[in-house]
């Protein structure tokens, strides 16, 4: 249990596009499975992470492990480091290539700046490439403007046992707005399967600014980064020596630090042409049994264009580099311990009005090249019928691709050891393979949609999957 006290200048400033928007709204184009919490939601549901936001979610499968894991994912298959779900912060990718997952523990957004979470249910690859299999979750932080005031946030409880967030915003000039925070949490150990002491308590300090320009009436420019530091505990496995037959489970507390910075610029050519150029860095270490630090470059260009009178057209190209040092130990390390690697990427998607306002078909593709198993495409194509304004219709099918990760390719994991009769110690375990080609995901899909009422709406999805 948790008390939270919240005192905001822009508390009651929520922006009547928020409480308009309806999931109709994003609906009657988007020809997928999607579901959409908005800030308000997150207010009102209690919640104090963003693994408890998506619980929310129809089609979402979140559990918790301890205090500081959950295995969260679409359409079931949910683990530690989920492979086949992708995560986005404002368009960032916060997927990790060590683990093929996401490290929720330090997606430790302040809720209160979160304008709303998009999730995908179902496959996205087309456009957002690799890992996108099951499911895309894109969460999407409030403009500068709307959070312009001092606001504080404070709480605790039993398990949060204390929390809190002090964050400014206002103006520079009349194109410029800005907002800076600081947030911080305390979570509590929590009981394991036996009652004992879990060891797997939790605490991060996160400060964190973004920046919103209007260069001109045809340019805008949006800045906005974060670091974090942070420890957390857990029991871990491990195997002391050669000779110990099998792993060893004990209590450990590992170090979290990081941070990221992004830049986005977006130009408007006219009412039927606008680019965006997304520039980011992320770089974090953790110490864990595997001690990691890590450094990613990204650079994302799209164009949408009006094309005639019938096309929606967005197509774009994408770089992402990646460098990795890491420090293992007898029960998992890396070969090779360092690791840089490459991803170029391209896509193309065009939504045609085959009758306006009722029938719609887009037909897509991205195409990628990674370091383990070169090019990979992922084509799809929907359609979605409209038969009245409350009612959508839509069926889909896609390949989607998982790449592998460097658990999968170079991983080393040990369970034990024993010695061999001439003297020799002999390690038990698996060993990763740096030959592993991408997964490949035939899906099919139907969907029906329908808003009975204001409060009422009903989603029905049948979908196929098959790993080829």
């Amino acid at each position: 249990m948790a008390t939270t006290v919240v005192s905001s200048a822009y508390a009651q400033q929520q922006t009547a596009k928020l409480s308009a928007m309806s999931l109709e709204d994003l609906l009657n184009i988007e020809v997928t499975s999607v579901s959409k919490t908005e800030q308000k939601l997150s207010q009102t549901a209690g919640a104090t992470n963003i693994p408890d936001l998506l619980r929310m979610v129809p089609g979402m499968d979140v559990r918790q492990i301890n205090a500081s894991s959950w295995a969260i994912s679409a359409r079931g298959l949910n683990e530690l480091y989920s492979h086949e779900l992708l995560v986005m912060v404002d368009g960032r990718t916060v997927y990790t290539p060590t683990s093929g997952g996401v490290y929720w523990d330090v997606v430790d957004l302040p809720l209160e700046d979160i304008e709303r979470i998009e999730v995908i249910r179902g496959p996205g690859g087309s456009v957002w490439g690799a890992n996108a299999v099951n499911g895309v979750v894109n969460i999407i932080t409030k403009t500068a403007a709307e959070t312009r005031g001092a606001m504080v946030v404070a709480g605790g409880g039993n398990l949060d046992q204390g929390f809190g967030t002090l964050q400014y915003g206002g103006s520079a000039g009349q194109s410029t707005n800005y907002r800076v925070y600081s947030k911080y949490f305390n979570q509590g150990q929590l009981p394991s399967a036996t009652e004992a002491n879990g060891a797997d308590g939790w605490r991060l300090l996160r400060g964190g600014f973004r920046s919103d320009t209007n260069l001109s009436t045809k340019n805008s420019f949006s800045f906005q980064g974060d670091i974090y530091l942070g420890r957390e505990g857990l029991f871990a496995k491990s195997v002391p020596s050669v000779t110990m037959p099998s792993l060893v489970q004990s209590p450990e507390e590992g170090t979290l630090t990081g941070g990221s910075l992004q830049m986005v610029w977006k130009h408007t050519y006219s009412a039927r042409s606008d680019t965006t150029l997304q520039i980011s860095y992320d770089q974090y270490r953790r110490d864990h049994i595997l001690a990691e630090t890590r450094g990613t470059v990204g650079i994302d260009f799209a164009h949408h264009l009006h094309w005639g009178e019938r096309q929606n057209v967005v197509w774009g190209v994408g770089y992402r580099y990646s460098a990795s040092e890491s420090d293992g130990s007898l029960s998992y390390f890396l070969v090779p311990a360092n690791l840089n690697i490459q991803l170029f990427s391209s896509f193309v998607e065009d939504e045609i009005a085959v009758v306006r306002n009722r029938l719609y078909l887009t037909p897509g593709a991205k195409v990628e090249h990674n370091y383990y198993s070169g090019f990979g495409v992922m084509p799809s194509i929907r359609a979605v019928w409209l038969p009245s304004a409350h009612q959508t219709v839509w069926a889909a099918a896609s390949r989607a691709l998982r790449t592998p990760a460097e658990n999968d390719a170079a991983g080393r994991v040990t369970f034990g050891g024993f010695t061999a009769a001439d003297g020799m110690p002999v390690l038990v375990g698996i060993v990763g393979n740096p030959k592993l080609a991408d997964e490949s995901f035939a899906t099919y899909e139907l969907g029906y949609r329908t808003r009975l009422s204001d409060r009422l709406s009903v989603d029905l999805a049948a979908y196929y999957t098959e790993d080829k």
